[in-house]
């Protein structure tokens, strides 16, 4: 022992591989939501986290990403349901809820939905696309959506509209347009109504997304 008392150990706590794990994770949506190209030393630097202990949880930045993608669907899937209301309404609601979720972080969103991840992605989401075909099925009964094909079918076109939006909001080619407007009218032409019909029940989801409404139905 030193005149001074007990000699301080200046090496960083150890962190377990559960936590530099996580902290690699929220790093990764951080970074990579602004950067997509980042590497994986990026992320590590950002997450406080060793190279060698971020090279042994994840060995390739494909692993990273992936990773980073999937937890991120699987939450936005474990946390969705159906508001209260007519069927239109609920679609385009489910739909400004996710926008509003991934708003921050386009660019990962955009690898999320058309990147090497997808099929991870999208087995991830199965309850939100379940939710989301349950709306269209209850819209098709009442007839307010397409009935050419199947609610299965619209259900697709209204999620590839949705992703049509972040892709161009991402390469900011919407020239000034309300991106979360359009993310709900768009999903809702794609389900065949007509533009005009679509922003008003846009509009309407809009005012109750901004009221916080708690209600589901």
């Amino acid at each position: 022992m030193s005149l001074f008392g007990r000699r301080r150990d200046s090496a960083a706590p150890a962190v377990s591989d559960d936590s530099a794990r996580v902290r690699l994770l929220d790093a990764a949506v951080s970074v990579l939501g602004r950067d997509p190209g980042a590497p994986l030393g990026a992320v590590a630097r950002r997450a406080q986290v060793d190279d060698e202990t971020a090279r042994r949880l994840f060995p390739t930045r494909h692993a990273l990403v992936e990773a980073t993608v999937v937890r991120g669907a699987t939450r936005i899937a474990g946390a969705s349901f159906l508001d209260d209301g007519e069927p239109l309404e609920q679609i385009a609601m489910l739909i400004g809820r996710v926008w509003q979720d991934q708003a921050p972080v386009l660019p990962l969103t955009r690898m999320a939905a058309r990147g090497p991840y997808r099929r991870s992605v999208e087995r991830a989401l199965a309850p939100l696309r379940a939710t989301l075909r349950e709306a269209v099925a209850l819209a098709a009964e009442q007839g307010s959506v397409r009935r050419d094909i199947s609610p299965a079918a619209v259900s697709w076109l209204v999620e590839q509209a949705a992703i049509d939006v972040v892709e161009a909001a991402e390469a900011k080619a919407l020239a000034g347009a309300d991106p979360l407007q359009l993310a709900m009218t768009h999903a809702l032409c794609a389900a065949g109504l007509g533009w005009a019909q679509a922003t008003d029940v846009a509009i309407a989801a809009r005012t109750r997304l901004a009221g916080g409404d708690p209600q589901r139905r």
